[in-house]
């Protein structure tokens, strides 16, 4: 198995010389293990940029019925870097082609709003 571990500031910035990943730099890892046992790894670092603002958030059950859930989220500011670790081969599928969809989504706003 081939293991895959990339980062943004890897990557040279033949525009402005240096390294790409100048603000945030981001990884992605994946051992290829396959299986339950995959595990993918996606890290923002915060190199020069602004911060992140993210939410974290848990399937729970609504006190006021017992057979209502919800999503409940927690906020958590200006944080300097955040990892993502995905453990499943299904689950990484998913995740690489939710970034598919972004970029072919991207390309399609550029077209129809240049």
């Amino acid at each position: 198995m081939t293991k895959i571990d990339v980062k943004l500031s890897d990557l040279p910035n033949e525009e402005y010389g240096g390294n790409l990943g100048v603000y945030h730099d981001l990884r992605y890892a994946n051992d290829n293990y396959g299986g339950n046992q995959n595990e993918t790894l996606f890290e923002i670092t915060n190199s020069s940029g602004n911060t992140l603002d993210i939410e974290i958030g848990f399937f729970a059950q609504d006190p006021t019925s017992t057979d209502k859930w919800k999503w409940k989220w927690r906020p958590i500011t200006e944080v300097d870097g955040i990892k993502i670790k995905i453990k499943g081969g299904i689950e990484n599928s998913e995740f690489l082609q939710m970034l598919q969809l972004i970029l072919e989504t991207e390309k399609i706003v550029k077209i129809i709003k240049p």
